[in-house]
């Protein structure tokens, strides 16, 4: 037997004040010797052992009295068949519920959502439990515990409604977990409806054997009951936005849109996409012959020097939460690049491949000598092109800020290639990055380089490009909302033909155009992910004016689209992750519960499995019980004219010779 409040077992002396009391109230009394009593102590010795037996019940039933009130404060567990007998209705049923972008996903044969599904699948299952068990609702949107007054509110609360994130099914876990501990629940289920999706159930072994361990531990055992709703996909479309930039072409400034679709149809397929620009619709036929296809818009603003926004949509299909997928752009906005270098040849070329055409580009390029870093406004700055051996002050706070810094190597140590046999790049990403396809779907000559000189980045981060012998060319390392761009060569004739600038200089622009994404007033963001100095008064829906943002605490947007908070416009998608197609299956799902006891939600319970339950209203039961019976006992006494505190002592036999012992008040 186990308990939930066991602190309270140190009550337990407490059992032995009636034994006390009783022992006390003997004290009350003395023997004196009076002779005329021994007639009468012989007539009613038959009638004292009697009492006496009473007086011993009185005294048992308040002490067991008193310890069963102290073990119901405990609230005891038992398990085994007790647990079994004694189990019923749970206490408590913490409802788990997965609100992420892929839960609307249709379910033809029912016309419903995955989401809509488990709700009335929750509803169904807790009404047999209507009024015997507390209900509570997590849902992955706000992770907020809510108490749920009955079950059929669950289709009427705004909080199993859908969202664009997506879920995290652990964290959803152990905000459950946290609940139970901290409200002291008794016997609780939890019932998690989920689609399985892969990527909300990521995480490392470690966190998920850390969170069976907190299940394992807590006092009474928890079962975990799963809904699986892993109906096929259907035919679906998804349609991202990878890249967006505003250039100038001409006197006129043009938008260039990546537009990403995916789809897990076999067969070629065409369909029209459409394109709505500050409110001007467009539409294109697009036709589909893979799983996936990369197109780019050009998008003609005019003489327009303020900013925009947008969306890009597909046709309606079986999941209308990744049909849409929306954008916004800067005003028109002066880029600055810092150029960093102990060589004054290597400052002059670099500030020349980074803004080759500063009045036509409005981009301009400033050379610094390290000395001079101190003084830089950090604040205007895109793009950092750094160059040699320079001891950085520190380029976190630039970085973290959005920030761009490529650094190139120095030139005193390098390896060598031989003279007819350079080091090639062979590898690299094409479909996103600096090295990415040019708008028109042409490939930058990046396989026509031709490395003399390589100092290897040793750096973690992301390859973007690798040599044939797998070494790193361009590494790629997350500094805050900016990078650092390692590259393993410089633009010089000793070093390669990087300086010819066919691939330099579509790189360093796409690195400018990356840093100065921060310079303007357009912050993209996920649904779920957090705005920093955003408050629930501040938020503005412009794509869909008067539609309300549903947001955790105020800062997080729960649903895509276009915001206005203070001065900054914030376009919302639901994250990558809710387009990855990868499931789980049943195996899987159990083998990350471990030793923790799991059931599909449809399955009845076997008796093989280990439940503890709590006890404490039969103990209670049986506290009152003992009062009750004390209480008769005590009227019993009373009625024959015995003490009603404590049995009487028999008196010693009597002699002719001395005096009957008679107990008389003092």
């Amino acid at each position: 037997m186990t308990f939930l409040q066991p602190y309270l077992l140190w009550m337990l002396p407490l059992v032995a004040v009636p034994v006390i009391i009783h022992l006390l109230n003997r004290m009350r009394y003395r023997s004196v010797a009076w002779a005329a009593m021994e007639f009468l102590f012989a007539a009613t010795r038959q009638s004292t052992r009697q009492a006496r037996l009473r007086h011993w019940l009185i005294l048992l039933c308040r002490t067991l009295a008193v310890l069963a009130i102290i073990l119901t404060l405990a609230r005891p567990l038992v398990g085994g068949w007790l647990g079994w007998a004694f189990s019923g209705a749970p206490d408590t049923v913490v409802l788990l519920l997965d609100r992420s972008a892929s839960m609307e996903q249709q379910v033809p044969e029912l016309a419903t959502t995955k989401r809509a599904l488990a709700v009335q699948r929750l509803v169904e299952a807790a009404t047999q439990l209507a009024g015997a068990s507390r209900l509570v609702l997590i849902e992955s949107g706000t992770r907020l515990p809510q108490e749920i007054s009955t079950p059929a509110a669950l289709t009427e609360v705004s909080l199993t409604a859908a969202t664009d994130a997506a879920a995290d099914i652990p964290g959803l876990l152990e905000t459950a977990v946290d609940y139970v501990s901290a409200n002291q629940c008794g016997q609780t289920e939890f019932w998690l409806a989920s689609d399985w999706q892969a990527s909300n159930w990521a995480g490392d072994g470690q966190r998920w054997s850390a969170l069976m361990d907190r299940i394992r531990a807590v006092p009474q055992a928890i079962r975990v009951r799963l809904l699986g709703l892993t109906q096929p996909p259907g035919d679906n479309l998804g349609v991202t936005i990878p890249a967006l930039a505003r250039q100038k072409s001409g006197d006129a400034a043009v938008l260039d849109l990546t537009v990403e679709i995916s789809h897990n149809r076999p067969d070629k397929m065409t369909f029209p996409l459409t394109l709505m620009v500050d409110g001007h619709r467009s539409v294109v036929e697009v036709k589909l012959e893979g799983p996936q296809m990369r197109l780019q818009q050009r998008v003609s603003l005019g003489e327009k020097s303020a900013g925009g926004h947008g969306w890009v949509e597909l046709p309606p299909d079986t999941n209308p939460r990744d049909n849409r997928a929306y954008f916004a752009y800067n005003a028109e906005t002066h880029l600055r690049a810092v150029v960093v270098s102990d060589d004054p040849r290597m400052a002059r070329l670099l500030q020349v491949a980074t803004v080759p055409a500063p009045s036509q580009m409005n981009q301009s390029a400033d050379v610094v000598t390290p000395a001079e870093l101190a003084g830089v406004k950090w604040e205007e700055v895109a793009l950092v092109v750094e160059s040699g051996n320079i001891e950085w002050l520190d380029v976190t706070p630039f970085g973290e800020a959005g920030g761009v810094v490529v650094v190139f190597p120095g030139s005193d140590q390098f390896e060598s290639a031989g003279e007819d046999a350079p080091f090639r790049v062979t590898t690299w990403q094409d479909n996103d990055g600096p090295l990415a396809n040019t708008q028109d779907g042409l490939e930058l000559p990046v396989g026509d380089l031709r490395v003399m000189r390589r100092q290897v980045p040793t750096v973690d981060g992301t390859v973007l490009a690798s040599f044939a012998d797998g070494k790193p060319f361009l590494v790629r390392r997350p500094r805050g909302k900016g990078a650092v761009y390692d590259c393993a060569t410089l633009p010089a004739r000793e070093w390669s033909n990087l300086a010819e600038g066919t691939v330099l200089v579509p790189m360093l622009q796409r690195m400018m155009q990356e840093g100065g994404r921060r310079l303007g007033q357009v912050q993209e963001v996920f649904c779920g992910e957090e705005v920093a100095g955003a408050a629930r008064d501040m938020w503005e829906r412009l794509d869909e004016p008067g539609v309300g943002a549903s947001r955790l605490g105020g800062t997080v947007p729960l649903l895509a689209g276009v915001y206005r908070v203070g001065g900054k416009i914030i376009p919302v998608n639901r994250p990558a992750t809710e387009d990855e197609p990868d499931m789980l299956d049943e195996a899987k799902v159990r083998a990350l519960f471990g030793a923790v006891p799991v059931r599909l939600l449809e399955e009845k319970t076997e008796r093989g499995g280990r439940l503890q339950s709590e006890v404490w209203r039969l103990v209670l039961i049986w506290a009152l019980l003992f009062l009750v019976g004390e209480g008769l006992l005590t009227m019993a006494v009373a009625a024959s004219g015995g003490h009603g505190s404590s049995p009487p002592r028999s008196p010693p036999a009597a002699t002719k010779s001395e005096p009957v012992p008679v107990e008389v008040g003092r």
